[in-house]
């Protein structure tokens, strides 16, 4: 049954069976809200060409104008800039991935009525949130697979094993669950969705670009490389290319994992919180 057909169907059935019944209890309810949840959201991203475009065209768009206009220009470690640069674009991926699905979706359902259905069925908020999350980790999956399938054919090879392939990949959708539940307090508290973008935009842009993406932080003032050096993007990023080159990542990588489960421990309970009183009140 998809939620649209759950919708439908208290409709019918009348509020008796909704918000006064409390959200069904149990994990395999629970997750079946989760599944059901996340089905809606992918089918959202299906049809909704910006949110395609944002995920899977602008990255392929950002390595082929950084491979052919700009890496020429800029020395990297080891001399081959495709190999330097594909794991950058997949950092930006996961970290511009969120703002559409998370600030925008959770701030356009708080305030488009949506959440005054959800409130109608036996579900708990909570699974709303997760769906969400679970659906923008399975986009970034997909706009990782295509992205790494151009890059390719660009002359982009992994020369990690596949368990550092696997490891490569990990870290850098661990760091995007983990950014959405940060990026899911935006969405909340924003006063329109239009707002939720604005908010959320520079803030990724300071993250995502000052970082080692694109150029090395070697080449940075001197004064703006310790916070590259030290932003968990830049972490994640040496974390995922170091793996896809066969090279071990050091403490890069569990610097990453500590801060994606830090983010998580931190950001999960503050956003279900928010979104608890938010969706009451809307």
């Amino acid at each position: 049954m998809t939620i649209d057909e759950s919708l439908a169907r208290q409709d019918v059935r009348g509020p008796q069976v909704g918000h006064e019944a409390g959200p069904r209890r149990g994990p395999g309810w629970f997750l079946n809200d989760v599944a059901l949840l996340t089905g809606r959201n992918l089918k959202h991203i299906r049809r909704r060409p910006d949110q395609l475009m944002a995920a899977i065209l602008q990255p392929m768009m950002f390595f082929i104008l950084f491979t052919y206009v700009f890496g020429g220009a800029i020395s990297v470690p080891g001399g081959d800039y495709k190999q330097f640069v594909l794991p950058g674009v997949f950092g930006q991926i996961v970290v511009f991935g969120g703002i559409a699905g998370m600030c925008v979706g959770i701030a356009e359902d708080l305030r488009n009525g949506m959440m005054d259905r959800f409130r109608s069925l036996p579900m708990s908020s909570s699974a709303v949130l997760l769906g969400r999350t679970v659906a923008e980790l399975l986009r970034n999956l997909v706009a990782l697979i295509v992205t790494g399938a151009v890059g390719y054919a660009f002359g982009f090879r992994l020369h990690g094993t596949f368990l550092q392939t696997l490891a490569g990949i990990g870290v850098l959708l661990l760091f995007g669950f983990a950014l959405c539940w940060v990026l899911a307090i935006v969405g909340i508290t924003a006063s329109s969705a239009e707002g939720a973008q604005t908010t959320a935009m520079p803030w990724m842009f300071l993250f995502g670009f000052v970082s080692s993406a694109f150029v090395p932080s070697e080449s940075m003032p001197g004064w703006l490389r310790p916070f590259s050096d030290n932003s968990p993007v830049t972490l994640t990023i040496n974390s995922a290319r170091d793996y896809f080159n066969g090279v071990s990542p050091g403490g890069d990588a569990a610097a990453s994992v500590v801060w994606s489960i830090g983010l998580l421990v931190v950001f999960v309970p503050i956003a279900t919180l928010l979104f608890r009183k938010a969706s009451a009140r809307t």
